[in-house]
């Protein structure tokens, strides 16, 4: 004799399980008349009586409650199986390629990596951290952090925070050359160039009286952020740079905001990442950033 399908077995055990072919009807989506049929052909199959059937009730045979208890553990242990595979497959692992920017990346990213990576054991990390515009398809990263206004392009962003440019220096600097109180005063000041923006040198500002353009009589120029950052925190002079990337340091009272009325256009920072479903390592880690995010005394304002 070949063991029954499968199919059958499952509609045996619903109905001995519930105690009613209606009520397992109802657990499979399928009408009583249509169980009862499978029971019927599972009976004839095996040769056996399983159930007792009377207008008004059922219940196992002695055949019957013995099969149930064999085939019931048996198909947990297939559910389990399968539930095992599923969450397998849906938990964190594998290759997680991340890009970020060197500044904001040292301050609000790297510091939280190590506890990711303890959390989730089957993430292997590969980080990219660099100011260069960096090709995530051609790179093959799985996720990039980027500040500024995203191009419309093939890419899928998220908005992660709220962001834009402001004016800060170290107070050592104010001590030594005052603070501007206006744009033109700017003019009188040691600026800090950031040549990784492509608006490095020529500062959009937005205040009361509208959008000013202004040309920095550059003091240092460096091609990342990171360098930038260093140089304002050191006194060497006013730098226009991401109030997301300085807001440890403002908050730390080693830099101060100048004209908070000008700023630069809100922006935002974003993950984006290439137009295919999230990753469950990819997922986790936004999830995870996210929420340290929203823990910290400097960014939990500019969530967006």
């Amino acid at each position: 004799m070949e063991a029954p399908p499968l199919h059958l077995v499952r509609a045996f055990v619903a109905v001995a399980e519930r105690r009613s072919f209606a009520r397992a009807a109802e657990d499979l989506g399928m009408t009583a008349s249509s169980i009862s049929r499978l029971v019927k052909t599972l009976e004839q199959h095996l040769g056996v009586t399983l159930i007792n059937r009377t207008t008004r009730a059922m219940s196992l045979t002695d055949t019957g409650q013995r099969y149930f208890a064999e085939c019931g553990a048996a198909l947990d242990q297939l559910r389990g199986a399968w539930e095992r595979l599923r969450d397998a497959q849906e938990l964190p692992r594998g290759i997680l390629k991340l890009s970020i920017p060197l500044a904001f990346g040292r301050t609000h990213v790297v510091p939280h990596l190590s506890a990711f990576m303890h959390e989730h054991p089957g993430v292997q990390l590969d980080l990219v951290m660099s100011d260069r515009y960096v090709d995530i398809v051609g790179e093959g990263v799985t996720l990039a952090i980027r500040i500024g206004q995203m191009d419309d392009s093939s890419l899928v962003a998220r908005k992660l925070l709220r962001n834009r440019r402001i004016l800060v220096a170290a107070p050592a600097y104010l001590q030594r050359h005052g603070a501007p109180s206006t744009v033109d005063e700017l003019h009188a000041h040691r600026c800090l160039v950031s040549t990784a923006s492509h608006d490095g040198e020529s500062w959009r500002l937005f205040g009361p009286s509208g959008e000013r353009s202004f040309r920095s009589r550059r003091h240092l120029r460096a091609d990342n952020g990171d360098a930038v950052h260093r140089f304002c925190v050191d006194g060497h002079g006013i730098a226009f740079h991401s109030a997301v990337t300085m807001a440890e340091s403002i908050r730390s009272g080693e830099l101060v905001q100048l004209m908070p009325d000008w700023t630069g256009r809100e922006t935002g920072v974003y993950a984006v990442r290439p137009a295919h479903p999230l990753g469950p390592a990819a997922r986790a880690f936004l999830d995870f950033l996210t929420a340290r995010w929203a823990a910290s005394p400097a960014l939990a304002q500019y969530l967006a």
